[in-house]
């Protein structure tokens, strides 16, 4: 009687799991593309960035230091010689300029372990719920070459 029991109670624990699972309703979870659709919209309208130069600043600033906190430096790949360059920081970003798309850039400029200074682009765009996000980090073409 016992066997039979623990048998009964044993084969009734599998039927009890399927059971939550369907009446949570995990398996037919139901997709609504209505609020993607209204989000999308206001993503175009947000083509341009309406923060000021202090508040990009800070923002370009506050990424550079969390950068160079956590790697010791602020490493940038010069796509002319191929090689990585380990920056610190000289001066930072003060004024942006109108980038492409609605977008901002903004300059700083930073001193390689030999002396030489580096100019480097940080392009800003908006980001979804008023955000700023920097989709591109590059050289300046000009990079401040033989400045010393």
């Amino acid at each position: 009687m016992k066997t039979l029991l623990i048998v009964c109670i044993l084969s009734a624990l599998p039927c009890a799991r399927a059971a939550a699972l369907v009446d949570d309703d995990l398996l037919d979870t139901e997709i609504s593309t209505e609020t993607a659709a209204d989000y999308a919209a206001e993503e175009e309208g947000q083509a341009s960035i309406q923060e000021s130069d202090e508040d990009l600043a800070g923002f370009v600033q506050d990424y550079i230091g969390k950068d160079i906190a956590l790697k010791g430096a602020f490493l940038l790949e010069d796509t002319v010689s191929g090689k990585v360059l380990k920056l610190s920081l000289e001066s930072a970003p003060r004024r942006s300029e109108a980038g492409p798309a609605g977008s901002r850039v903004m300059e700083a400029v930073f001193k390689a372990a030999g002396g030489r200074k580096y100019s480097v682009l940080f392009y800003l765009q908006s980001a979804g719920f008023g955000g700023i996000d920097i989709f591109r980090i590059e050289l300046k073409k000009e990079a401040a070459a033989g400045k010393k």
